[in-house]
């Protein structure tokens, strides 16, 4: 992480579908409601829903329209505008990798402004790419642990029970606002979260087995194959030992649990 050093950089903040963005001040042309119809301005631009370009669900409501200095010029209609801000200073984060083939060329990176993050776009590449057909993650070839390790941490996601090696986990944490979702249509990841100067990836466990990713109360945040990786939990229920195999590959039991625990070799899986 590291701040801008030096001088002003403005930006637009908006909401759109279900992601915060910015925006810088230099690209955006005007910000005015929308026609009466909500898909021109003043009867001569045509307005595009932000969210349906980046292959979200279309907005609810008329929201508000930003007219980006591209080429060709660009007005896309916002949920709401939140405000303009000297982001020079803020919190800057890289991208971490794995969020999609298709969103780097379209963010920097993001920003965290007043505790809530911000997907920085790049206005350019956004008029350039037209309509997307949904980002989509990194899809991962799940792989199942044969054997249990000695001490793992528990946790319940989506009504299911997963084991994670205790070695692997860094700390539990609670979702707080500065949680941003992602524009990203298919796959596991849930969003990002920035934490100790680090912007880590939020991952669905049950997504990864074919569910839908869901963002839940608790992030557990570990180290896979080198990468920062976290973890939607509905809760967490402890560390267990002396974990006993069941009849399905890659479940165990242990003493306090109602049920099996999955353990995915998430370690191979992020490598």
């Amino acid at each position: 992480m590291a701040p801008f050093e030096s001088g002003r950089r403005l930006c637009l903040l908006v909401e759109a579908g279900e992601t915060r963005y910015a925006i810088e001040a230099t690209s955006v042309m005007e910000v005015a409601l929308p026609g009466s119809d909500g898909t021109s301005l003043r009867g001569m631009l045509e307005v595009k829903d932000l969210s349906v370009l980046l292959g979200g669900a279309p907005e609810l409501g008329t929201g508000m329209v930003v007219v980006l200095d591209v080429s060709p010029t660009l007005a896309v209609r916002v949920r709401s505008v939140v405000e303009v801000a000297d982001v020079a200073r803020t919190p800057f984060f890289l991208l971490p990798a794995g969020l999609g083939e298709t969103l780097a060329p379209l963010s920097r990176g993001a920003i965290l402004h007043k505790e809530r993050l911000y997907l920085e776009l790049i206005a350019d590449s956004l008029a350039q790419r037209g309509v997307l057909r949904g980002l989509s993650a990194v899809a991962r070839p799940v792989h199942l642990l044969d054997s249990p390790p000695e001490r793992a941490l528990v946790f319940e996601s989506q009504g299911r029970l997963f084991g994670l090696p205790l070695g692997l986990v860094s700390q539990v944490v609670t979702r707080g606002e500065a949680f941003s979702r992602l524009p990203v249509q298919k796959g596991a990841v849930a969003g990002v979260f920035p934490h100790a100067q680090v912007l880590w990836p939020i991952f669905s466990v049950p997504a990864m087995l074919g569910a839908e990713p869901q963002v839940e109360a608790f992030f557990v945040l570990a180290e896979m194959a080198g990468q920062n990786v976290g973890l939607c939990a509905t809760r967490v229920l402890g560390v267990l030992q002396r974990f006993e195999p069941t009849s399905e590959r890659g479940e165990f039991t242990a003493s306090g649990l109602s049920g099996p625990v999955l353990f995915l070799d998430l370690q191979h899986m992020f490598s």
